[in-house]
């Protein structure tokens, strides 16, 4: 679609703000372009379409007539002043023409309210191909097809704004409903945008939009897929430039299939792993269901900025302290034992029965008996302690007046705290006076203690996160010619590249291989045995057999020249009965690595989200561990140090239970030159997998390498 990203890509800067979808959303003149109830109340019509569109708009219908004083235009030619958006919802075969009259008009944005496109099959895909194409000719920007006009509805307002709003997106119309409805919860949203199909606007246009939205204090979204990773990145940089955290529920966490069945990283490294990784290197805050979403995201934009996780727990229960302090564990939360003196002065209120180490438990007839300066001197002793971030007030039960005053003291003490509060309403009895009394003020709540701590696990992860945020940019890797060459020529199936142009491509790059050599008799396997060194390993070579030990065609600690000719017609006699048909180069031998940590380390190529590197822990049990990091291109030195630590594996190279330390820094180095390789390949290659890296005290070396060039890229949504 034509779009300033044009401009953009010349001239290197992403701009401050979207004017663009600015305009979207502030219409100066507005076509409603579809069917018109005749009969209706024309003052009661006006009132309606004002609140929505402002008061300058237009009804289109090819039957004419009026509204009462109303006029309805055949054509949006007809209108006789300027239109700045036309909203369509006519008839799917209709639109076409619809879009042809708006071109003609000079409007500028076309929102399709009318469904029946893409998301029916190729029919409804080849009429949405039209519609674009029709867009494009006459330039006009499209929200949807198959989207509504939610966008522009003025959402509820809660009674109190405690904070900031929440610029919302759905790429499930019905999905939203719910989460504008947390208004009811006391959470306030600055706008809500149902993409649709995302024929031209797509989700990373409105992340980037909200990112500069002075009204919009977090980004929240429900997301089926994405279409342009640089799109993607580009909004997401803007969102950490301007300190707007986003919090995101991306369903389809599945492998990426087929396609990328032919090596330990395709398995490894779907689809879903990619945008996870991607989440990772900006901060975004995932979470698996609507009401975590609503409850995560209304934390963030109610929290001041840059606060912290560390929690100080309070209730009118031990048990309910008990539970809060575990789920909190469970969850990664740290609940700091209060310090000395703030206990102390906590006992002189409290009674010594009772627990004041943290959790704190004021034992329920504090909130009735005692008097006002103490209830609030409980409140400022926690927010003074410094080891606390953050109060978390579980109410687990609605117990009439109990909850009634500890909810209002919440209230009449949270604004002059010098550290937020956080409550828990546990109960279904959502009619009592106290769940109201909080929800009036705004405060941040949830529904369970699984939710606020899942929320301020991911608080204390974002406020890491944002000392990191950064711009990665590819370097500027080249392709020696030759290898173009050779890669350009295997591509067109793609097939495996042989075990001889692997090794070069790889060598091009800088990654480190251990020695080896190619024989194709006996007798030269016995002779290239002696010339490595004992023990060797030996393979068999054929792009027939990319999993060698699956079948049997590897041999390890090789001692001698006979042993290596036994092992050589072994090895063959093997592959021909695995195969009769495979082609087989060879065996391949190799010089004997011994200790180190076997690590996996590979790219993949996803057909929307691109390249890929995955780094983890490796050998013959790389798919039954999965224990894996993956990041989309580009990556920097600071993601492949963090994709290592990231792994359970991890701790291998860490000297566990006395093995020797491995050398973290070359496998980063292994990690940033497969990078580098990727980028230069290009759609040239598919796949590549390096298992086992072996990992030494000092160094780190490739053993076994399977590459996979070009196949077809298949456009989608992933």
């Amino acid at each position: 679609m034509p779009e300033r990203r044009e401009e953009v890509a010349r001239h290197g800067a992403a701009p401050r703000r979207r004017d663009d979808i600015d305009e979207l959303f502030h219409p100066r003149a507005v076509a409603l372009i579809g069917s018109v109830r005749r009969e209706a109340d024309p003052d009661k019509l006006r009132r309606a379409n004002d609140g929505r569109w402002g008061t300058t708009w237009y009804l289109v219908n090819a039957r004419g007539g009026r509204v009462g004083d109303i006029p309805v235009y055949e054509h949006v030619t007809d209108i006789p002043g300027e239109v700045t958006l036309a909203v369509v919802n006519v008839g799917t075969s209709d639109v076409p023409q619809a879009m042809e009259e708006c071109g003609k008009h000079g409007v500028r944005h076309v929102l399709i309210f009318t469904a029946g496109f893409s998301e029916v099959g190729p029919e409804g895909a080849a009429l949405e191909r039209e519609v674009g194409e029709a867009a494009r000719r006459y330039g006009i920007r499209v929200f949807g097809p198959n989207t509504n006009t939610n966008a522009f509805e003025a959402l509820q307002e809660p009674p109190r704004l405690r904070g900031g709003r929440i610029g919302l997106i759905t790429q499930s119309g019905h999905q939203g409903r719910p989460l504008v409805q947390g208004a009811e919860f006391g959470v306030a949203f600055s706008r809500w945008v149902p993409t649709g199909n995302e024929l031209d606007y797509e989700a990373a246009d409105f992340i980037e939009y909200f990112a500069y939205d002075a009204d919009t204090a977090v980004i929240a979204g429900y997301f089926e897929g994405f279409r342009d990773l640089p799109k993607l990145r580009r909004a997401l940089e803007a969102a950490n430039e301007q300190h707007k955290a986003v919090v995101a529920l991306k369903i389809g966490s599945t492998r990426a299939g087929a396609r990328m069945a032919s090596s330990h990283t395709g398995h490894l490294a779907g689809s879903d792993a990619v945008v996870d990784g991607l989440f990772r290197q900006y901060g975004v805050v995932r979470v698996r269901d609507l009401d975590e979403l609503l409850e995560t995201a209304a934390l963030f934009a109610k929290l001041p900025a840059g606060t912290g996780a560390r929690c100080a727990l309070y209730s009118i229960s031990g048990g309910s302290g008990a539970l809060m302090a575990e789920v909190a564990e469970s969850h990664g939360v740290e609940v700091p034992t209060l310090s000395a003196s703030t206990q102390q002065a906590l006992r002189e209120i409290i009674p010594g029965y009772l627990t004041v180490v943290n959790p704190v438990d004021n034992g329920a007839q504090f909130l009735l008996a005692a008097p006002l300066d103490q209830r609030r001197r409980v409140f400022e002793l926690l927010a003074a302690d410094p080891a606390v971030d953050v109060i978390v007030v579980g109410l687990t039960g609605a117990l009439g007046r109990l909850t009634d005053r500890f909810a209002e003291d919440i209230v009449a003490f949270a604004d002059d705290l010098s550290k937020p509060i956080v409550v828990t309403w546990n109960s279904f009895k959502t009619d009592q006076p106290g769940f109201r009394t909080l929800v009036d003020a705004g405060m941040p709540m949830f529904r369970s203690f699984r939710n606020c701590f899942a929320a301020l696990h991911a608080l204390g992860r974002y406020k890491e996160a944002t000392r990191t945020f950064r711009h990665r940019r590819r370097p500027a890797t080249r392709m020696p010619s030759r290898l173009a060459e050779v890669l350009d020529c295997a591509s067109s199936d793609g097939a495996f590249l042989g075990s001889a142009e692997t090794r070069e491509l790889l060598s091009a790059f800088g990654i480190p291989l251990v020695e080896e050599a190619l024989a194709r008799h006996g007798a030269e396997a016995g002779r290239l045995a002696k010339q490595i060194g004992f023990p060797v390993a030996m393979k068999v070579s054929s792009p027939s057999f990319p999993h060698k030990s699956d079948f049997g065609l590897v041999e390890l600690g090789i001692s001698s020249a006979a042993a290596a000719e036994r092992a050589y017609a072994a090895l063959l006699q093997r592959a021909a009965m695995a195969d009769p048909k495979a082609v087989v180069e060879g065996v391949v031998l190799q010089r004997e690595v011994r200790g180190g940590t076997e690590m996996i380390v590979g790219m993949s190529r996803d057909p929307i989200l691109g390249q890929a590197i995955l780094v983890g822990t490796g050998g013959i049990l790389a798919e039954l561990l999965a224990d894996v990091s993956v990041r989309p291109l580009p990556i920097d030195r600071r993601d492949a140090t963090e994709m290592v630590g990231s792994l359970r594996g991890a701790a291998l190279l860490q000297g566990f239970r006395g093995r020797p330390r491995g050398d973290v820094r070359s496998l980063v180095e292994v990690i940033l030159a497969v990078a580098a390789l990727a980028g230069a390949c290009g759609e040239r290659l598919e796949e590549l997998d390096l298992n086992p890296v072996a990992v030494m005290p000092e160094g780190a070396v490739v053993l076994d390498a399977l590459a996979v060039v070009g196949r077809p890229v298949v456009a989608g949504r992933q």
